[in-house]
């Protein structure tokens, strides 16, 4: 099959679609911006495909599913698909707006994380910089070739990862009862990174964030998978290498202390003889007796 794909430009709009529309996942099918006349209307009508809208200027006026609301810049609106809408600029403000509409399996996922649903297809949005770049970006990548849809389709994530992180920042949402993996995904990423940075200043809140979850999820995970806490296996392994170095090296047990992630001695040492039965230096001196 051939494929078609247009792409129109002028002072007040600009437009790419009729885009092509295999990927399972998650495809751009087309998307644009326009700085509308005054009253300018579209629709009644209903899409094969999910569209969203983002006011960057101006107001406007939106009715779907029998409600009307007034919507101004900074203000997004999703269009479901087969959903009849229609919306239209303001007479003394028309807006400006951009769209990209998108199709696939994880397109009802990705609406759903980003704060839009049937019965709230509007939000405030506080990533339009970043989503107007994004769109920008798909408009000036409108070759038909295998490089441009590849790029066109990361744009479009680019734009769901920036609506879902701001639902989840600013508006307390985007939380699910599902994770995107399995536990044990995360709990060996946490060991991985817990591996590389045991020597660092490492709190376990602050890991569970940078890979995704929350402390708690993260800790119920590790006790169920491994039989212990993130926190209990960050201790474990310092105090593995710290008996590593104590034997096999010449360093002073403030050294031993600062390599396994102690800046305080005292601390390194309470630790370490309640993991050991003994202090660094009562292990180091049974060592270097045998």
């Amino acid at each position: 099959m051939n494929y078609l794909v247009r792409y129109s430009s002028s002072l007040r709009y600009k437009v790419l679609e009729d885009l092509k529309k295999d990927s399972v996942d998650l495809c751009l099918t087309y998307c644009g911006w326009e700085y509308c006349h005054p009253c300018y209307r579209y629709g009644p009508n209903k899409r094969d495909t999910y569209v969203f809208h983002m006011i960057l200027e101006g107001k406007g006026t939106l009715e779907i599913n029998k409600k009307i609301y007034k919507l101004e810049a900074g203000d997004a609106f999703l269009l479901e698909p087969g959903v009849e809408a229609w919306y239209e600029a303001d007479r003394d403000d028309p807006w400006y707006y951009k769209w990209f509409g998108f199709v696939g399996l994880r397109a009802g996922e990705c609406v759903s994380r980003a704060g839009f649903s049937n019965k709230n297809p509007i939000r405030k949005i506080n990533c339009t910089k970043e989503l107007s770049q994004c769109i920008d970006q798909m408009l000036e990548t409108h070759k038909l070739s295998y490089e441009d849809e590849l790029k066109r389709n990361a744009l479009l994530m680019l734009c769901f990862s920036s609506l879902i992180e701001d639902y989840r920042k600013n508006f307390g949402g985007g939380v699910s009862k599902t994770r995107a993996y399995p536990g044990s995904v995360y709990v060996k990423h946490a060991m991985e990174y817990i591996n590389h940075h045991y020597n660092e200043k490492l709190k376990i809140s602050e890991l569970a964030d940078f890979i995704g979850v929350n402390r708690s999820y993260l800790t119920s995970s590790f006790k169920k998978i491994i039989g212990c806490s993130p926190q209990e296996f960050l201790v474990n392994l310092r105090m593995d290498k710290a008996k590593s170095l104590l034997e096999e090296t010449d360093l002073s047990i403030n050294a031993v202390s600062n390599a396994v992630g102690y800046a305080d001695q005292l601390a390194f040492s309470k630790v370490f003889k309640q993991h050991c039965g003994m202090s660094p230096r009562m292990y180091k001196e049974e060592r270097e007796l045998k």
